[in-house]
């Protein structure tokens, strides 16, 4: 809360006073009555001026004037002033928040991603390939291809459409377009694609975390030894180019340096990009909280159950946490407002849950639990204030 303090400042004038002349009938009179009540006059105005004078210097201003000046107006020499205090703000209201199934399909797969906009997505299938799937219409489209000796594992995608596969130092990229492109980053802890290239943390020379684009250009910040030591969850502020990493201890990593935010504060993270607030949990545990860029904590409070990972919903503001109270039972997702920690609302979690993918406009996600794979819209309805 911010404290205004009001200062008065005054400035005041002074005037000299001439003798006047004054002609009658011609003759000029100086002095007599008139000079010596203009003389008293003038002697009377600089006694007020000496007054007010002597009241800004320190001394207690005169009595009429205290009683028309406010307690909260600043004068030099007064210590019974109150300071003024904004209003607290009123909390922002938060949407409601849940899904509705529009889509099954039965395919034994490794894991899946959706595009940014939800047009397409892909699979990968038990079979070490990859599938388009298009989910309006919950089934394969598209392309049958391999991009890795590794299973094909789908990460995420960029805004060209290409979609990220990692297996071992080797990060594969496809899409129509651009069709297979690999880099081969020695070291590799962690990557996470965004949207014009992709960021990797690698135990090189040094523990770096890099910024990749698809031209070959690679920007480096050496970070602690122990983010590679105990690998950490990713995610990324895309609008303010900030990398966040979580093994415990949270990190924020600028173009140019690191910053240490927090400690024993949790090994997940979801950047929530609307309200630039990292959300952190220990894996298992229900405590879930939120730091702001400088690592103050914004908020915290505890779930219904375990929490098993966290996902931003998009960039509309909120962050899914998965939550089971037993992992033999379903669970939720819950949608947790990254600036109050106040819940939107939330969406069943089947238990055997393999893999799940939100887009971007947060309006889609699939979700890939006991062989099946299920595809949901996302409704997100504004509230009244």
């Amino acid at each position: 809360m911010k404290i205004m303090r009001l200062f008065l400042f005054a400035l005041l004038a002074g005037c000299a006073v001439s003798p006047v002349v004054v002609e009658e009938g011609g003759r000029s009179l100086i002095g007599g009555p008139e000079l010596i009540q203009q003389e008293e006059a003038s002697l009377n105005v600089t006694e007020a001026a000496n007054t007010i004078d002597g009241a800004i210097e320190g001394r207690l201003p005169a009595k009429e004037e205290e009683e028309t000046v406010s307690s909260s107006v600043f004068i030099p020499g007064r210590i019974d002033v109150d300071e003024p205090v904004m209003p607290e703000e009123e909390p922002e209201p938060v949407p409601f928040l849940y899904t509705e199934q529009a889509g099954l399909s039965w395919y034994a797969i490794n894991g899946l991603a959706l595009s940014r906009d939800g047009m397409t997505g892909m699979l990968g299938m038990s079979g070490g390939n990859s599938c388009e799937y298009d989910p309006d219409v919950a089934s394969l489209a598209g392309a049958d291809f391999t991009n890795q000796s590794c299973p094909d594992i789908p990460e995420g995608y960029d805004s060209e459409d290409r979609v990220m596969f990692l297996c071992d130092d080797d990060i594969g990229f496809w899409s129509p377009t651009w069709g297979a492109q690999h880099y081969i980053v020695p070291g590799l802890v962690v990557a996470q694609v965004v949207a014009e290239g992709f960021v990797t943390l690698e135990n090189a020379e040094v523990c770096q975390v890099s910024r990749r684009d698809h031209d070959g250009a690679v920007v480096s910040v050496e970070v602690p030894t122990a983010l590679c030591d105990t690998p950490p969850m990713m995610d990324v502020d895309e609008t303010g180019d900030m990398v966040y990493l979580a093994n415990g201890d949270v990190y924020a990593v600028t173009d140019t340096s690191y910053r240490h935010l927090a400690s024993d504060v949790g090994n997940m993270i979801a950047f929530d990009e609307a309200h630039k607030a990292a959300v952190v949990a220990w894996e298992g545990e229900t405590t879930i909280g939120a730091l702001d860029n400088s690592g103050a904590l914004l908020w915290s409070t505890e779930a219904d159950g375990s929490i098993y990972d966290l996902e931003s919903v998009g960039d509309r503001g909120a962050v899914f946490a998965l939550v089971y109270e037993d992992l033999s039972l379903p669970g939720s997702f819950v949608a947790y407002d990254g600036a109050q920690g106040e819940v939107w609302g939330d969406g069943i979690a089947w238990n055997g849950l393999l893999d799940f993918s939100i887009t971007r406009d947060a309006t889609k996600m699939i979700v890939s639990a006991n062989g099946a794979v299920y595809t949901y819209d996302i409704i997100i309805e504004e509230t009244e204030e």
